[in-house]
């Protein structure tokens, strides 16, 4: 979820500070519940995978739960801009949560042997470096650096990647082609993030607005 710049506290005495400051919404609301929400449904995937049998349904429920769990993505931004505002713990929680839901179902799917463990193993990786790096420009420079068109090409190739795992009857090497493009994907787009947080804390700058739905990374 993106800070408005005009959420920034202005200091006491400057000019427009009680006129044009404005005060950012608490972080418990219903656009991070929904947020968290994406979390929760993890282990509900884990636990369909664990508990299919043949010819069962638990197989299709996995992925419609993952499938709605990912497009709570949009809805979470869609609220956050329509009813409360958005916050810097939401820009912040937005895209780690999407990293859960990835890692975790992928993880879940590696549990049962249906794709390698090496893969998650660089997805993981990957998410890891760049929620760090997210994590030292806010602490150290008081940055937050919204995401890059890579970065949202890398999500959506994940998600088609764990879908196409999850639905019944997909073959199951058109779904290893797409994890193998997810995880090309992925690295290129730590290195392509790696790259931009570096020219940001050299100059210093500080980015303007951040769109809601840029969250992710």
């Amino acid at each position: 979820m993106a800070e408005d710049p005009g959420s920034r506290r202005n200091p006491a005495g400057a000019p427009g500070g009680a006129a044009g400051a404005r005060v950012e919404a608490h972080w418990f609301n219903i656009a991070n519940t929904v947020t968290f929400l994406r979390v929760l449904l993890v282990p509900v995937i884990l636990w369909l995978l664990l508990a299919e049998t043949d010819g069962g349904t638990e197989r299709w429920w996995a992925f419609g739960i993952f499938v709605f769990a990912a497009a709570t993505d949009s809805v979470d931004g869609w609220v956050a801009r329509r009813y409360h505002g958005v916050t810097r713990w939401g820009q912040l929680a937005d895209p780690i949560a999407d990293k859960l839901l990835i890692v975790g179902a992928l993880a879940s799917l590696a549990f049962v042997g249906e794709l390698p463990w090496w893969a998650v193993t660089v997805i993981v990786a990957r998410e890891l470096s760049v929620t760090l790096l997210r994590v030292v420009l806010v602490r150290r420079r008081d940055l937050v650096m919204p995401a890059s068109p890579w970065g949202k090409i890398k999500t959506v190739s994940q998600v088609i990647a764990v879908a196409a795992f999850l639905l019944p009857g997909m073959p199951e090497v058109a779904a290893r082609r797409l994890l193998d493009l997810a995880v090309v994907l992925t690295i290129w787009s730590g290195i392509e993030y790696a790259f931009r947080a570096g020219r940001l804390a050299r100059n210093g700058d500080r980015p303007t607005a951040v769109d809601p739905e840029e969250r992710s990374g």
